[in-house]
């Protein structure tokens, strides 16, 4: 006969406390419930992997980026500088050539003579003088140099216009025996050709600005003199004569 005594422990399985109801634990499992992570342990020495930017790198970047973009700035004021000046060359022409006591020595193959040459020279800039130093100028027959000289210094103003003479000569200068043929035979004709140069050193001036030294090379080529047979005398022929400007 059971016993009837409240207090007596419950023996048996299942127990239920309190009359709750758990499921039984699923088949071959010794722990119902989920193991736990395991643990990791900390380690005392470790560090943040984070890298840091170079300081060096950054600064030649931004130096470089510096330097392209005030070398923009410069060639675009450059470029408006040119545009608002737009500077240009002189312009010269051989006006006037004549040659007195001109006689050519076949025997000692030389030249006598006296050239007197006047030359225009034409400054087109409107915001632009131009200063001539140095000027050296020599006359040629073909690639014979026959005389050179100096020509004093001069300037020009804005738009102006300016002429100075020349006056070259030669006395029983040697210029070959080749040379001597070919001015006989253009005498023969009654014209010979010269040809002039200048060398000068150029001051380019615009206010505001330094002025910009340029070293121009002026060629006037094949600057025709009608030649008469009675002392050696002669003029220009056809006209002013415009030389090519270099520099």
């Amino acid at each position: 006969m059971a016993s009837s005594d409240p207090y007596r422990p419950a023996t048996g399985y299942p127990f239920v406390p309190n009359g709750m109801h758990y499921p039984p634990p699923p088949a071959g499992s010794a722990y119902p419930y989920r193991a736990p992570p395991p643990h990791q342990p900390t380690n005392p020495y470790s560090y943040n992997n984070q890298t840091y930017p170079n300081q060096r790198a950054i600064f030649l970047r931004r130096l470089i980026v510096a330097l392209l973009i005030f070398t923009g700035i410069f060639f675009i004021i450059l470029f408006i500088f040119w545009l608002v000046i737009r500077p240009h060359f002189p312009e010269f022409r051989v006006t006037s050539l004549s040659i007195s006591n001109f006689n050519v020595s076949s025997s000692s193959s030389a030249v006598t003579g006296t050239w007197k040459a006047r030359f225009q020279v034409s400054n087109p800039n409107k915001k632009m003088k131009i200063s001539y130093d140095e000027i050296k100028t020599s006359i040629f027959y073909k690639s014979e140099l026959l005389s050179q000289t100096m020509v004093p210094p001069f300037k020009q103003g804005k738009r102006n216009v300016s002429n100075f003479d020349v006056e070259y000569g030669a006395t029983s200068s040697y210029i070959g025996g080749r040379t001597v043929s070919q001015i006989n035979s253009d005498e023969g004709r009654g014209l010979v050709s010269f040809n002039l140069r200048i060398v000068a050193d150029a001051a380019l001036k615009v206010e505001g600005f330094w002025p910009r030294r340029r070293l121009l090379r002026v060629y006037c080529n094949d600057v025709e003199v009608g030649i008469s047979g009675n002392g050696g005398s002669g003029n220009l022929t056809g006209g002013a004569t415009r030389c090519s400007v270099y520099a």
